[in-house]
């Protein structure tokens, strides 16, 4: 099997996001230990002005000769950038001062199931019922990890304004990968990131210049902010938006948001590996049914679904999840 014919699989789809995930999750380690050191724009700036500059010369001729395509899908391209690049990462960093870490993550959540309603109701995608099952599983699972199994904590919950900043979050994502799910095939791989990156860069900088108070001021590079932003720009910008657009193309957004789930638990894998947080029952536990929900969601269903499901393997879905 060729590569080219390899990446239009199920098996395919399934490599990436996990690729993709790898790279994403030590985004939350990283950006935990710059909480203190760069304000919310400034960061998400230099991450995708470094990610642009790095990627430009991988990037460039693919973008000028798929050029009219860009000016084509400019809306688009730009509607996806600001939501899955200027603001998504600026937006949960300014959510972080003023709301707890538990209201965080559990708003966060609302990610897949915002993702297959606005599949459903909007795009029409159909939607079976087991993959609404398996988001409620996998929500109960990350629930009992933010809680570390302390469910009695949700009593206690108070909102704050961050709060509809991090909902807000969520709504971007959702937007970003059912949109991008109808604009993978127009474009290269490459020309739509090069797009992102470019797009999204520019949508930054009104951002930053009014987190500044419209002064150039950028921060002290440190060791640890320079090898940080090196991470953030190739790992969980150039390679994490690489791989996922990809397997969003493949799988469609529903499924592929159910991956999302998995983002708690690896990080706390990635935390654990390099900078020794300890792993706990209650993070197994959690993980377990994770990937239960995950599983329930893709495999479960009618014997005659899954028998369709195997005939079809291989070949990506555009109609049913």
């Amino acid at each position: 099997m060729t590569w080219n014919a390899f990446r239009k699989t199920q098996v395919a789809g399934y490599v990436f996001i996990i690729v993709g995930i790898l790279n994403w999750s030590g985004n939350f380690v990283a950006a935990r230990g710059l909480a203190d050191m760069v304000e919310p724009a400034t960061l998400n700036l230099l991450r995708w002005g470094v990610a642009t500059i790095i990627f430009l010369p991988f990037g460039i001729r693919s973008f000028w000769r798929e050029r009219h395509v860009v000016a084509r899908l400019w809306k688009e391209l730009s509607f996806i950038a600001l939501t899955g690049v200027s603001l998504y990462d600026t937006v949960i960093f300014m959510a972080g001062e003023t709301t707890e870490a538990l209201n965080m993550s559990l708003i966060a959540t609302l990610s897949p199931l915002l993702t297959a309603l606005i599949a459903q109701f909007i795009f029409k995608t159909k939607i079976r019922p087991c993959m609404y099952v398996g988001i409620v599983v996998s929500t109960f699972g990350i629930v009992l990890l933010v809680t570390d199994g302390q469910l009695s904590r949700l009593l206690a919950l108070r909102f704050a304004t961050g709060d509809l900043l991090i909902l807000s979050s969520a709504i971007m994502s959702a937007v970003y990968n059912t949109t991008i799910s109808r604009i993978t095939g127009k474009l290269s791989s490459i020309s739509l990131l090069m797009s992102l990156c470019l797009f999204g860069t520019l949508y930054i900088i009104p951002l930053y210049l009014w987190e500044t108070g419209g002064q150039l001021t950028m921060p002290v590079f440190t060791t640890d902010l320079i090898w940080s932003l090196g991470y953030l720009a190739v790992c969980a910008s150039i390679l994490c938006c690489l791989f996922w657009n990809e397997a969003v193309q493949i799988m469609g957004a529903p499924k592929a948001m159910l991956f999302y789930y998995t983002l708690p638990p690896v990080s706390a894998l990635i935390a654990w590996i390099v900078i020794d947080e300890p792993v706990t029952l209650i993070q197994v536990l959690s993980g377990t049914i994770i990937l239960a929900g995950i599983l329930f969601a893709l495999y479960g269903g009618s014997p005659k679904f899954r028998r369709q499901e195997k005939r079809n393997y291989g070949q990506p879905s555009e109609v049913t999840y």
